[in-house]
């Protein structure tokens, strides 16, 4: 039983870093299936037996970002509202620098604007069930996270862009003294 379970593990590890491979050469919508059983040199069932198609392979870097941000946020959740954002903006950092290269390759594919809607949204909905937010802070969160996603997105995508960092620590100014 174990060992199918590291199998498993090291065949989406396998498939995983032959399609990011395989983004750097062409975009994620001419990555095909055989493609990327050749580059892992696995089977076409090993595929098929963790994801529908590429597009699903793609989302799934999505989802388990997004899980890493909402584990992250369940796990602190006895700080304030202006903390738990703050702290959230801050972990969003770490998880992308972490992987930096992966997530720089993945913000440049032709499907994945959604992901950042589907982030924000998600934030949004783990601090409403904490918080019970007003509306007005409701909207106000929408519009701050959103601003948050398009500079993440500006700063992946331009190599050229001005530190993160610096965004980081005037949002969290933003934060503690406007929201």
């Amino acid at each position: 039983m174990r060992t199918e379970y590291r199998n498993a593990t090291r065949s989406k590890l396998l498939i995983k870093k032959a399609f990011i491979d395989l983004l750097k050469e062409k975009p994620a919508s001419k990555v095909t299936v055989t493609d990327i059983i050749h580059e892992a040199n696995i089977s076409r069932g090993t595929f098929y037996a963790h994801y529908l198609d590429t597009k699903d392979l793609l989302e799934s870097f999505q989802r388990e970002f997004i899980e890493q941000i909402l584990y992250f946020t369940r796990k602190n959740h006895k700080l304030t509202l202006v903390e738990q954002l703050n702290t959230l903006l801050m972990k969003i950092l770490d998880i992308l620098k972490n992987d930096y290269e992966t997530y720089c390759i993945l913000s440049n594919q032709d499907f994945t604007f959604e992901f950042y809607n589907e982030m924000r949204d998600a934030m949004i909905q783990e601090l409403q069930q904490e918080f019970s937010l007003s509306p007005e802070t409701k909207r106000r969160l929408h519009i701050f996270i959103g601003g948050f996603m398009i500079l993440l997105r500006e700063w992946l995508q331009n190599e050229n862009f001005e530190s993160m960092e610096e965004y980081a620590h005037t949002m969290s100014d933003l934060i503690l003294h406007n929201l």
